[in-house]
């Protein structure tokens, strides 16, 4: 029997409250991300410091490592269904979000041009099907962050 040595890891989120004034809805908000970007250059007091260690998130197995020889024979198993994505522009970030919203919307365009084709047609049809599969995939990957 071999032995392996298992890296596991998980999140566990902060929070914390600060107190803003603001003359509205907007403002609270734009004041709300200034506050975070001024603490994040230690200009104002840390707000989050109540850990929540029953509401962990991004489990998962870091690595396994095959002791006897020390190789890595696996890494980056998520073990939850929490995942955590870098969008490297603000449009990435909309898309991501957007994204089965956008499928669903595909879906009904399909369904309604497909459902004016004859049965001579067929091969237009498979060819809609095919896309709405292939835009199913693509949200999957986005949601499983490999996109």
């Amino acid at each position: 029997m071999k032995t392996y040595t298992v890296l596991f890891a998980h999140e566990v989120p902060y929070y914390g409250s600060v107190e803003i004034s603001a003359t509205g809805d907007a403002d609270a908000l734009a004041k709300a991300r200034a506050y975070w970007q001024r603490a994040q250059r230690d200009k104002e007091p840390w707000p989050v410091n109540d850990p929540d260690y029953d509401c962990t998130i991004l489990d998962r197995i870091v690595e396994i490592t095959d002791d006897e020889t020390g190789r890595q024979i696996a890494a980056d198993i998520r073990l939850d269904k929490y995942s955590l994505t870098t969008a490297k522009t603000e449009l990435a970030v909309k898309l991501i979000e957007n994204a089965a919203r956008m499928h669903a919307a595909l879906e009904k365009i399909i369904r309604h041009a497909t459902t004016g084709l004859a049965a001579t047609e067929r091969g237009k049809r498979l060819k809609l099907e095919r896309v709405i599969s292939i835009a199913g995939t693509v949200l999957a990957r986005v949601a499983g962050g490999d996109a």
